[in-house]
C-alpha cells in the first residue's frame, strides 16, 4: 500500500510536468505556426526586394548602354558625312570610342546578371542581341577605318548601313528592357512608375538624337533638307513635347522633389539653349542655307541638351537606387526584426516553463512526496518551502501543521495502544479469576467428621489442599475464640482479660 502511494506520487509529478512540457510544445507550435506567416512573408518581401534591386541595377545598365550607343551612333553618323579635315575629327573618334567603351561595359554587366536569372523570355532576348553583337562588331572596324580617311574615300553605303544596324542593335536592347521592366512593374508600383519615367526619358534622348544628328548632316551637305527629313523632324518634335508631358505626368504624384526639379531644370535648359538654335537650323535648312553658325556651334549645343538629358536620367537612376536599396535594407531589417521577435517571444516561453519548472513544479513536488513521507509515519521529515511567502508556502505551512497532528494523533494513539493491551490483560485477569470462582461454586462433597473434601479423581484432601489447588487463595491458619475456650480455656480467659477477644 505505501508503495502504491509512493508511485501515485511519482506519477503524479510526472504526469505535471508532463502536462507543462506538452503546453510549452503546443504554445511553442501555435507560436511558430503564427509567426511563420510573417517571417515567410518577410523573407518573400527581400526576395523580391532583392530581385528588383538586381533587375533596376541591370535596367540601369541596359539604360547606361542604350545612352552611350546613341552617342556613339550620331556622332559617328555626323562624321562619316562631314568633309572637313580628317585631324580635326580625332576628338570626335575619341569621344566615339569612350561612348562605346562605356556601353560595352555596361552591357556586359547587364547581360551577365540577367544570365543568372535564366529566364525563357529573358535568354530569348539575350540571344537576339548576342546574336546581332558579330555584325556590330564588324561594322565598327569598317568605321574606324573610314573615319581616318577623307571623306571622298569613304564608302558611300556606309552611313546608311551603320545607322540601321545601330537602330536594330539598340532596339535589340531597349526590347531587353521593355521584358525587364514588365517584370518590376508586377513587383513594386513606385520602382514601377520611376522606371517608366526611365522609359520615357530615354524615348526623349531617342528622339532629339536623331533630330540633331539629320539637322546636323543637313549643315555639312549645305544641301535643301529633304522632305521625308523635314517630316521625320516634326514628328520627332511632336515626339518630343509628349515624352516631356509623360515625364511630368509621372513625376507630379512623386513624394520625392528631386525628380520634379531635375525635370524642370531639363526642360528649361532644352527649351531656352537648344530649340532656339535648332528652330533657326531648321527653318534654313529647308532651303539649304546659309547658317549663321556652322555645324560644330550647333552640335555643341545639342551635345548639351542631350548631355542634359543623360543628367536628368542620372537623377532618376540615383532615385530609383536608392529607393531600391532603402526597400532592400527594409526588408532585411523585417527579417531581422521578425527573427528577433521569434527568438525572443520562444526564449521567453521557455524561461516561463523554467519558472513554473522551479518555482511551482518542483516545490508542489517536494510539498506533496513529504505528504506522502508523512503518511509512511516518517515523522521526522522537513517540510521544504514552508518559509515561502506565496501560495506554495502557504501549502507547505499547512503540511507542516499537518505533520505536527500527526505526531500528536501517533502519541494518542501509542497511549490508546497502551491503555488497550492493559484493558485486554485486565480482561484476561478477571476472566481466569471468573473461571477459577466458577469452578469453586456448586456443591462440594466434604467429610462430615474429617472435613476433607472429595478431589475430582475420587480422592479425599484437605480442604485448604483442595481451596488452594482451585483457587489463588491461600490459606493462614489462626483458632477461632469458640475453638480456643474449648481447647484451650486458659489461654482463653487471659486473652480475654487483655481485651483481645
Amino acid at each position: 500500500m505505501e508503495y502504491e502511494k509512493n508511485n501515485y506520487s511519482t506519477n503524479k509529478s510526472i504526469n505535471l510536468k508532463t502536462f507543462i512540457i506538452s503546453t510549452l510544445i503546443t504554445v511553442l507550435f501555435l507560436h511558430f505556426i503564427s509567426i511563420i506567416g510573417h517571417i515567410m512573408n518577410s523573407v518573400d518581401n527581400y526576395r523580391q526586394a532583392k530581385h528588383v534591386f538586381m533587375l533596376n541595377e541591370t535596367s540601369d545598365d541596359l539604360y547606361k548602354a542604350v545612352g552611350n550607343f546613341c552617342f556613339e551612333r550620331g556622332r559617328v553618323n555626323v562624321v562619316l558625312n562631314d568633309a572637313g579635315p580628317v585631324k580635326k575629327m580625332e576628338g570626335n573618334r575619341a569621344f566615339i570610342i569612350a561612348r562605346r567603351a562605356e556601353g560595352e561595359r555596361a552591357l556586359a554587366r547587364a547581360l551577365s546578371s540577367l544570365r543568372a536569372a535564366k529566364k525563357m523570355v529573358i535568354s530569348e532576348a539575350i540571344s537576339r542581341i548576342t546574336d546581332q553583337m558579330p555584325e556590330i562588331n564588324r561594322l565598327r572596324s569598317i568605321v574606324s577605318a573610314d573615319l581616318a580617311v577623307h571623306l571622298n574615300k569613304r564608302r558611300r553605303d556606309l552611313p546608311r548601313a551603320w545607322f540601321m544596324e545601330m537602330t536594330k542593335y539598340i532596339d535589340s536592347i531597349e526590347s531587353l528592357l521593355g521584358t525587364i521592366s514588365q517584370d518590376i512593374n508586377d513587383r513594386d508600383g513606385i520602382i514601377s512608375r520611376y522606371s517608366a519615367l526611365k522609359r520615357r526619358t530615354l524615348s526623349l534622348r531617342d528622339a532629339a538624337g536623331p533630330e540633331m544628328s539629320i539637322l546636323s548632316a543637313t549643315i555639312l551637305s549645305r544641301a535643301p533638307l529633304k522632305p521625308e527629313l523635314a517630316d521625320k523632324i516634326t514628328g520627332l518634335q511632336t515626339v518630343i513635347q509628349n515624352q516631356f508631358n509623360e515625364l511630368k505626368f509621372l513625376s507630379r504624384p512623386l513624394g520625392n522633389t528631386q525628380i520634379p526639379r531635375a525635370l524642370k531644370e531639363l526642360e528649361r535648359k532644352y527649351y531656352k539653349q537648344y530649340i532656339p538654335y535648332m528652330k533657326k537650323i531648321y527653318s534654313l535648312s529647308l532651303r539649304g542655307g546659309p547658317y549663321p553658325y556652322g555645324q560644330p556651334e550647333f552640335l555643341e549645343h545639342g551635345v548639351k541638351a542631350l548631355e542634359e538629358i543623360a543628367s536628368f536620367m542620372d537623377t532618376v537612376v540615383e532615385v530609383t537606387r536608392n529607393y531600391a536599396e532603402s526597400k532592400l535594407s527594409e526588408s532585411r531589417r523585417n527579417i531581422i526584426l521578425q527573427a528577433s521577435l521569434a527568438a525572443g517571444s520562444s526564449a521567453m516561453i521557455l524561461l516561463i516553463f523554467l519558472f513554473i519548472n522551479y518555482r511551482v513544479v518542483n516545490p508542489i513536488s517536494q510539498v506533496t512526496s513529504a505528504v506522502f513521507r508523512l503518511a509512511r509515519k516518517e515523522h521526522d521529515v522537513e517540510v521544504p518551502n514552508i518559509n515561502e511567502e506565496n501560495e506554495i508556502g502557504e501549502m507547505a505551512r499547512a503540511v507542516d501543521v499537518f505533520r505536527e497532528t500527526a505526531l500528536e494523533l501517533d502519541k494518542n494513539v501509542i497511549a490508546l495502544e497502551k491503555a488497550s493491551a492493559e484493558r485486554e490483560e485486565l480482561i484476561k485477569e478477571l476472566q481466569e479469576t471468573l473461571n477459577e470462582i466458577e469452578t469453586l461454586r456448586g456443591i462440594l462433597p466434604i467429610c462430615s467428621f474429617c472435613k476433607n473434601i472429595r478431589n475430582d479423581e475420587g480422592y479425599y484432601e484437605e480442604i485448604e489442599s483442595y481451596i488452594k489447588h482451585h483457587s489463588k487463595a491461600d490459606f493462614s491458619h489462626t483458632i477461632c475464640p469458640v475453638c480456643m475456650k474449648k481447647h484451650y480455656p486458659e489461654e482463653y480467659k487471659i486473652l480475654k482479660k487483655k481485651g483481645k477477644i
